[in-house]
């Protein structure tokens, strides 16, 4: 929910400095796209300020290295703003205390050591037992001491299907799992994860008969599109209309192996300054900022000021 009638202008923080009249302003915007009783379903206070919450996905973006350095990272300029690992997870239970009605938690990023990461899950665990876990990680550094008894899918984010030339790829000295091994304790929850570059080629992957989810590259050029395309076409298509987050997938199968394509996201849009009228997600940036946006100027939720003083 985050239409946006013509009627409609978006509420600022400047807008926020009043919270009656902010209810006011967010009461009378939200009757432009759902009806009384809707706006009284969703309306909540959340860190104090008032909010249409619609957010049933929780994403929180690690704040250790992810140890590589992909060209297309879309996180590159987050990354140089983090915190500890313990005011971290401070700031998950913090988040989780406040709001602990998702049925959705990803976990990407970004790392923690396998201490802290087990402790975040027993966190997530405390206050959202029946949520569905996904983690996203390149493997670096990840063995069987982490625990993902809870964990619904793992996403294993590669460059390539053969491991040197991947650990090449990601242009890092970093001890990265391999697939067979990441599999003898993931089992069945795990998934390869890659972006479709134009020297992507699907039936590399095919021999490791684990479910594949495949990035549109973005912004892309004529042979990543070309590529993924390609890729499209020889899909058994199950599914093209499935939309979440707002992002559009396609799910196929692709020598009886599924595979699930993220196609992108075209309606995201970046408002600096934005105040969180319609909170559609809620994401936990490495810095401990915590926002309803992929940027932490827009859609600002929390921070605990001790622990992000500079932020």
């Amino acid at each position: 929910m985050n239409k946006m009638n013509s009627k409609q202008r978006i509420i600022m923080e400047s807008d926020a400095i009043n919270l009656e009249q902010l209810e006011y302003k967010i009461h009378q915007q939200a009757l432009f796209d759902i009806d009384q009783s809707e706006y009284e379903a969703h309306i909540r206070n959340l860190f104090g300020r008032p909010v249409l919450d619609f957010a049933k996905t929780l994403v929180i973006n690690l704040p250790g290295s992810c140890f590589a350095n992909c060209p297309y990272c879309i996180d590159k300029d987050l990354r140089k703003n983090t915190i500890s690992c313990d005011d971290f997870l401070k700031t998950c239970e913090a988040v989780l205390m406040e709001k602990h009605n998702f049925n959705e938690v990803s976990i990407t990023g970004g790392s923690l050591p396998s201490n802290k990461f087990n402790k975040l899950i027993d966190i997530i665990q405390k206050y959202c037992p029946n949520a569905k876990i996904t983690w996203n990680t390149n493997g670096a550094k990840v063995d069987d001491s982490y625990n993902v008894s809870h964990i619904k899918y793992i996403n294993l984010h590669r460059n390539s299907a053969n491991d040197k030339i991947n650990k090449e790829l990601f242009c890092t000295d970093t001890d990265i799992i391999s697939i067979e091994k990441f599999k003898l304790f993931a089992g069945d929850k795990l998934c390869l994860r890659v972006t479709v570059d134009k020297d992507f080629d699907i039936d590399e992957y095919v021999k490791y008969n684990t479910p594949m989810y495949l990035n549109r590259m973005l912004p892309g050029t004529f042979e990543t599109e070309e590529t993924f395309n390609k890729v499209r076409k020889a899909l058994n298509i199950t599914e093209c209309t499935d939309v979440r987050r707002r992002n559009h997938y396609i799910n196929g199968r692709y020598k009886n192996i599924p595979v699930r394509l993220c196609v992108g996201d075209h309606l995201a849009q970046h408002v600096s300054g934005r105040y969180p009228a319609w909170l559609n997600v809620v994401i936990i940036h490495r810095s401990g900022v915590v926002a309803g946006s992929w940027y932490e100027n827009d859609k600002f939720l929390y921070k605990d000021e001790k622990i992000c003083k500079n932020k």
